[in-house]
């Protein structure tokens, strides 16, 4: 059971088990993968584009973003290294939908909120986005949603609906303490459950019960990380210390070092790129392995940014080491 191995030992079997390994004879995308970052509007340029910097950090093969068209020539300024894709729509516009179908047939992992503000017609679109990957790709692409789009499964229960007839663990939700509350509110309400009930007094309670109901992880930033995982199997707790400063982006770069790690667990996992005469692990334990390793690394980028810039230290001061600290953690 995972819960029983020391930090060491999770670091180690998600080495093992998780990250494919790079071979000469394998293509482009195959042993990196593909993850898309849905996010970015005009007011929001840093976090869709933190997320995907660490995504590709991490050693993914092929980044790309889907933003807002007022966001991406500012996202493709601050770097030529990402894709960036200008085919969503605010202010009641409809958003490109058969276009970003397309790009997303052929992504591995998706990291859906960073940014992506809370314009109607955004959150609009965000919903066909799940509802696709849902019923044409069978809800097996793992989607990490954050920030505004914790908001949206909050506001509506139609999306929380949907979450639920995922395959376990296919869905990650990385909440603080306060979006972990309003959405444990949101489905206490749908289940006619007082809210306040001594079921979900506590934090552990609460945790489990967002994931049972959501059929989904759920990884509660905060002094530790905790991740949840669906039907109470297991529950890792990151004790490794971080930064007595939290800056505004380092939960984007938190969705995408799990992004990557979750894009290298299904190339691990669902397609099988290298042979392992190992026992499987379950595809809930491979993505639980990728959410704690993404903990590990944010945390700790945020502790050697911290350790040198103290109050100055700035989201890209953590960030940019995220490609740094994976060789020292994995390699």
């Amino acid at each position: 059971m995972l819960s029983r191995l020391s930090h060491k030992e999770l670091i180690t079997l998600a080495k093992q088990r998780c990250i494919p390994p790079l071979l000469p004879t394998f293509y482009k995308g195959q042993s990196g993968g593909r993850v898309c970052i849905i996010g970015g509007c005009e007011d929001y340029t840093g976090a869709p584009y933190f997320s995907a910097n660490a995504t590709a950090l991490m050693g993914c093969d092929l980044t790309h973003v889907i933003c807002e068209r007022s966001a991406a020539t500012v996202i493709k300024s601050y770097t030529p290294n990402l894709m960036v894709h200008p085919y969503l729509r605010d202010n009641g516009k409809a958003s490109e939908m058969e276009k970003i179908k397309s790009l997303l047939s052929r992504m591995f992992a998706l990291v859906i909120g960073p940014g992506l503000g809370r314009d109607p017609a955004m959150m609009t679109s965000v919903k066909e986005i799940i509802r696709y990957v849902l019923i044409e790709r069978k809800g097996m692409v793992p989607i990490v949603i954050d920030a505004d789009g914790l908001f949206l499964i909050s506001q509506d229960a139609e999306v929380r609906e949907m979450l639920k007839k995922f395959p376990a663990g296919r869905i990650v939700l990385t909440p603080n303490v306060v979006e972990f509350k309003h959405i444990s509110d949101a489905i206490a309400k749908d289940l006619n459950i007082d809210a306040d009930s001594s079921a979900l007094r506590d934090n552990s309670k609460m945790g489990h019960f967002i994931s049972n109901t959501l059929n989904c992880i759920l990884v509660q930033k905060g002094r530790e990380d905790v991740v949840f995982s669906p039907n109470n199997d297991y529950v890792l707790v990151n004790k490794q210390t971080g930064s007595n400063k939290r800056v505004g982006g380092q939960g984007d770069t938190l969705t995408g070092t799990i992004g990557c790690m979750l894009s290298y667990s299904v190339a691990m996992h669902d397609f099988k790129v290298t042979e392992n005469k190992e026992d499987p692990l379950s595809w809930v334990e491979c993505a639980l392995l990728s959410c704690y390793a993404g903990t590990t690394i944010t945390r700790e980028c945020s502790r050697l940014a911290f350790a040198e810039k103290g109050r100055a230290m700035q989201t890209s001061d953590l960030n940019d080491r995220v490609g740094m600290v994976y060789s020292q953690v994995f390699e």
